[in-house]
């Protein structure tokens, strides 16, 4: 299997990963360059058709396109190590009149951690007055931090890892050296980059279970009916087609169900990695069944039908609905919707466990909680809200912003009148989301 890896990040660095690059010939390298860290999600967005994994040139770009959440590939990012820095500073002793011995100087440095910083100093027995270091991911913030310190005469020479502030501090007439990486630092990157391919590989060739359920139209008295038949022929002509697109072995035991086995590789292909499923639309336009369709991974075909049986269960909740269970017990679904869920059935996060026990409420529960937050884009929603974004009814969505207002895990921020006639209702604000973004820093 071809890994094709789109890299991300200055030209510079790009051209040097596509040297370092021939070494791995079953890797084909991408280069997606930009001028800036801003571009970064613009570059993925265009990119995304063309990767399997993408390589980011830094931590910068790489946290953009996590906390976009841009895309589903998976990603790695080259780090700088200290090799990178000690390059640096042997350029800086040979091109400039400062020697740490002889003259010392201070410096401004950023995106290294501290320990790794203080520990090149220490291996070259060059000790600063003091160490002034930002790991901040704002390059805007970064050049503020650089430019303050060499206007106050705190420092004599910045020292940083990204493009865009090198080239701003170079035009407000800082002496500055960039730090890139070295070619042992991507070649452990794209060693994890082929670990990233093999998993890949691997994942896209577990086995895949479907089960279609036709909600009781194929019974034994409908048999002779034409109708019926004709119903029958057309149903089979388009599971004929979604078998040949997702190369799916049928088999059809059940008058109500229609069981398929295929890969995961297959079904993320014709779903577009779980985000459309026309079949089920087809299926209702032109033969006017109404069916359901849940879908399981495993490493053996029972997994895979056990997980399958699972998500048809969340299918068939309402109609017209796909649901996906891979191995971990992650569930994704409504497949197609507008507002689409991706939770775990478990868990092991302390935080949430804790929350599921304070609130009376199993794990799934919470995770589908956190899910619906991430996509809902508001922070008030009402019971409705919850109800069509859970497939819950409004009673029991009602009940469980009761339990998490109970538990002061939500608040009554305020009330939305309808279009028509009718009480009120009330505008919750889930706590916990905010909490858990507090707690981990992320936006």
């Amino acid at each position: 299997m071809e890994i094709k890896v789109v890299t991300v990040g200055p030209e510079d660095v790009n051209e040097l990963v596509l040297t370092v690059g021939k070494e791995y010939p079953e890797i084909t390298l991408l280069s997606a360059p930009y001028n800036h860290e801003l571009e970064t999600v613009d570059v993925v967005k265009e990119t995304e058709h063309n990767a399997d994994i993408y390589l980011f040139a830094g931590t910068i770009p790489y946290h953009i396109a996590k906390n976009y959440q841009i895309t589903d590939k998976p990603m790695v990012f080259i780090p700088l190590s200290g090799t990178a820095l000690y390059r640096t500073l042997f350029k800086i002793v040979t091109e400039t009149e400062f020697n740490p011995i002889d003259s010392p100087f201070q410096f401004s440095i950023d995106t290294f951690n501290k320990d790794e910083v203080e520990e090149c100093l220490d291996e070259l027995e060059f000790n600063p007055d003091e160490l002034f270091l930002s790991t901040d991911q704002n390059a805007e913030e970064l050049v503020q931090f650089h430019y303050q310190l060499w206007s106050e005469n705190k420092i004599d020479i910045a020292i940083t890892c990204v493009k865009s502030v090198y080239e701003a501090l170079t035009d407000l007439g800082v002496l500055v050296y960039r730090v890139i990486p070295t070619k042992s630092t991507i070649r452990s990157s794209l060693q994890k980059v082929k670990l990233e391919g093999k998993a890949l590989r691997n994942s896209t060739t577990q086995i895949a279970v479907g089960i279609l359920h036709f909600n009781n139209v194929f019974t034994s008295t409908q048999l002779a009916d034409y109708k019926t038949k004709r119903k029958k022929v057309a149903l089979q002509n388009l599971l004929i087609d979604f078998g040949e697109e997702a190369q799916a072995i049928f088999d059809w035991s059940d008058r109500d169900e229609v069981r398929f086995i295929t890969t995961r590789g297959a079904i993320e292909n014709v779903t577009q990695k779980y985000k459309k499923m026309p079949l089920l639309n087809e299926i209702a336009m032109k033969t006017d069944i109404e069916s359901s369709l849940g879908v399981g991974f495993g490493h053996t075909a029972n997994e895979a039908e056990i997980n399958a049986r699972e998500a048809l269960v969340k299918a068939q909740l309402n109609k017209l609905h796909c649901f996906v269970v891979d191995v971990e017990g992650t569930v994704y679904g409504p497949i197609g919707q507008e507002t689409q869920l991706q939770y775990s059935l478990r868990s092991d996060d302390p935080y949430r466990i804790n929350l599921a026990k304070l609130a009376g409420l199993s794990i799934a529960t919470i995770n589908k909680l956190f899910s619906f937050c991430e996509n809902f884009g508001s922070k008030n929603i009402t019971a409705i809200d919850l109800a069509n974004g859970l497939d819950l009814t409004i009673r029991s969505a009602r009940r469980i912003l009761n339990i998490l207002e109970r538990n002061n895990l939500a608040v009554i921020a305020g009330e939305e009148q309808p279009i028509h006639r009718g009480r009120p209702r009330h505008l919750y604000n889930i706590l916990l989301f905010e909490e858990i973004n507090q707690s981990t820093g992320v936006l």
